[in-house]
């Protein structure tokens, strides 16, 4: 499986917004007010998408340096137990006049400057006894840094939960004086392909619009990447998937890994990318139609591109 260029950095993590109270009463245009908080919705999804992903890599780096760090600690100890072995022994020989002082030694640091004055011992072993430690501590500090890290993430996974929530309790607010009467879902995926037929090639584009051709009809969930239901990102991550392509859960982090393009250069299978702060991505099928988990309380679907402002276009390469 190929893996999609991504650099992701600590700078990359979008930063927090105080939790939005609403308690207040039903607005005058409950219409706009709910069309405002699905797109405040929309945005905390995406950025609690980013923060879940950036929070498994860091875990995933952890796991990496902590497995480092105790076979380093292992060879420490090794190798400290081993020239213990051999100052030892040098004394039973009579090579030197008392082993109280290296097999009493606290700490790699302390055995070391011990030995420093045993021309008896061998150099090379102090060498590599040494760098041992240096490395052991050098990991040692990684692993804290990535601990500290992924405490970060978690932090800001829970605080944009509890800003979704708060957008959530005010949209079932909302619903019971809005026009349509409560939760509207898209007609099912029979209704949505409207003639459309998927390409039949071995491409990975064209896996990748399969997959998504596939998934019509199934609902869009919160920061879900399947197998039954979706966010937006989260249905175009698992159709590249599909074609072999590994990309981010998040619109905007999507984004800066695929190859810019233009509208007149679109083929099926490239994305496209909406709003400003770019918290919406789609999968575009051809003749000007994409396929996409909209919001909270509807169906993956297939419509027209142009259904919102376009910030971009991007090829999975």
């Amino acid at each position: 499986m190929r893996l999609a260029t991504l650099t992701v950095t600590t700078a990359l993590m979008v930063g927090l917004t105080g939790s939005t109270g609403y308690a207040g009463p039903t607005p005058a245009n409950p219409d706009r007010q709910l069309a405002s908080d699905r797109q405040q919705l929309e945005t905390i999804v995406e950025r609690y998408d980013a923060a879940r992903d950036q929070w498994r890599a860091t875990n995933a780096q952890l796991a990496q340096v902590n497995t480092q760090l105790a076979a380093l600690r292992a060879a420490v100890d090794a190798a400290q137990a081993e020239i213990g072995q051999e100052a030892s022994a040098l004394y039973r020989g009579g090579a030197i006049g008392s082993v109280a002082t290296v097999v009493s030694a606290a700490s790699p640091e302390d055995l070391m400057d011990q030995l420093a004055v045993l021309d008896h011992i061998d150099r090379r072993r102090h060498r590599e006894l040494m760098a041992l430690v240096a490395n052991r501590d050098k990991i040692g500090q990684q692993s804290k840094a990535l601990a500290t890290l992924g405490a970060q993430h978690n932090a800001e996974s829970t605080d944009l939960a509890t800003q979704k929530a708060a957008i959530l309790a005010d949209i079932g607010r909302l619903r019971p004086g809005h026009a349509s009467g409560g939760t509207v879902l898209r007609s099912p995926a029979a209704a949505l392909s409207d003639g459309f037929v998927p390409p039949s090639g071995d491409d990975p584009a064209s896996e990748a619009v399969r997959f998504a051709f596939s998934q019509l009809g199934k609902t869009y969930q919160f920061a879900a990447e399947g197998p039954n239901s979706y966010d937006c990102s989260g249905l175009t991550m698992a159709a590249w998937k599909a074609g072999g392509v590994v990309l981010p859960h998040n619109a905007a982090l999507q984004h800066k890994t695929v190859r810019p393009i233009t509208r007149d250069e679109l083929k099926p299978g490239d994305l496209v990318f909406y709003f400003q702060d770019i918290h919406h991505v789609a999968l575009y099928v051809g003749s000007g139609q994409v396929i996409e988990a909209p919001t909270e309380g509807e169906r993956i679907s297939m419509r027209p591109m142009d259904f919102a402002p376009i910030s971009g276009y991007g090829r999975v390469e």
